[in-house]
């Protein structure tokens, strides 16, 4: 008889279990973006956020948590509950790129973090001002190897600092790094002809690219833009291929449910599909991610990671 209670009773968990699971999310989710409101990521995560409410039925809540280049906001998700009703919004600086720049940080991406779906990317373009006499990657690589070129980019450590290193280290040149504060004022010095080139995001530096004010020479990725199809990678100019695409994704606080996170990566991968989703990924010349399983994500962070350790220590960049 006590024996048929204990079978009783551990049934009657399994039923709660399983109906509690099959009612998530049974409150608001929240998404925190670890970017200033406005911004790509925190417009993504908008996108993605009023879809998933539509499908899931509960509130997708946006919660910006800006501060010291995304790594405040990451930090926080990663203290938060793997309930499930926290996840982040991340992208490649404070996840890939942070954690070889600071050698303090209140989180570690890779352990503190579970993969949930892949977003959205975008790759750097290498541009010249429009009045430049340079025309092509080759003169560029020419110029800078008769005597000192700069370059500007975001800041130190930004993704276009880094990004012009690996170019400058693949190309067999050396040029000045002359940071500033953000993509707008390195931009308008290169537009000015006060510094001769610069690398920026596809979203970023495409107004100032359709206006002829900068001149764009190469994506550096491995294949071409559909919003430049026109420009050549390096590679297809006879240079070693560099790809620094930058990713957005979804992350949950590592010891997540994996049901919960198979049903947040099975309805991501779903939205990235619909008609609204695409519209408002094609305004902002971003592209959205192939579909990807929650562990082929998992794998791919495991590998951004580990390359922009690499670039990071042969570039002899540290923050802190």
């Amino acid at each position: 008889m006590l024996q048929r209670f204990k079978y009783l009773a551990l049934g009657c968990a399994l039923l709660a279990q399983a109906s509690a699971w099959a009612a998530y999310p049974e409150k608001p989710v929240t998404i925190i973006v670890p970017f200033p409101g406005g911004q790509t990521g925190d417009i993504i995560a908008r996108s993605i956020g009023e879809q998933l409410a539509r499908k899931l039925g509960q509130p997708f809540i946006i919660e910006n948590k800006a501060g010291a280049g995304g790594t405040l906001g990451t930090g926080y998700a990663a203290r938060a509950q793997n309930d499930g009703y926290t996840l982040l919004l991340t992208s490649t600086g404070p996840f890939a790129i942070a954690p070889s720049l600071y050698s303090r940080l209140p989180y570690k991406p890779l352990e503190d973090f579970s993969a949930v779906a892949d977003i959205a990317a975008t790759p750097q373009i290498l541009a010249v001002g429009a009045q430049s006499g340079i025309k092509s990657v080759a003169q560029l690589v020419e110029a800078a190897k008769k005597g000192d070129l700069s370059y500007a980019s975001a800041g130190n450590g930004s993704t276009q600092h880094l990004t012009m290193e690996v170019f400058s280290g693949e190309t067999g040149i050396k040029m000045v790094h002359i940071p500033f504060k953000g993509s707008a004022e390195a931009q308008t010095q290169v537009i000015g002809g006060l510094i001769p080139a610069t690398s920026d995001s596809l979203p970023a530096i495409l107004p100032q690219i359709k206006a002829n004010k900068l001149r764009a020479l190469a994506v550096l990725d491995n294949e071409r833009s559909p919003f430049l199809p026109d420009l050549p990678t390096l590679h297809e100019q006879g240079y070693p291929a560099i790809s620094t695409v930058a990713f957005f994704g979804l992350l949950a606080p590592k010891g997540t449910d994996p049901r919960i996170i198979e049903t947040l990566n099975t309805q991501v991968n779903e939205i990235l599909r619909t008609p609204e989703v695409a519209q408002r990924f094609q305004t902002l010349a971003l592209t959205p991610a192939k579909p990807k399983t929650a562990q082929q994500f998992q794998d791919y962070l495991g590998g951004e990671v580990a390359k922009w350790s690499r670039i990071v220590n042969d570039a002899q960049v540290k923050l802190d």
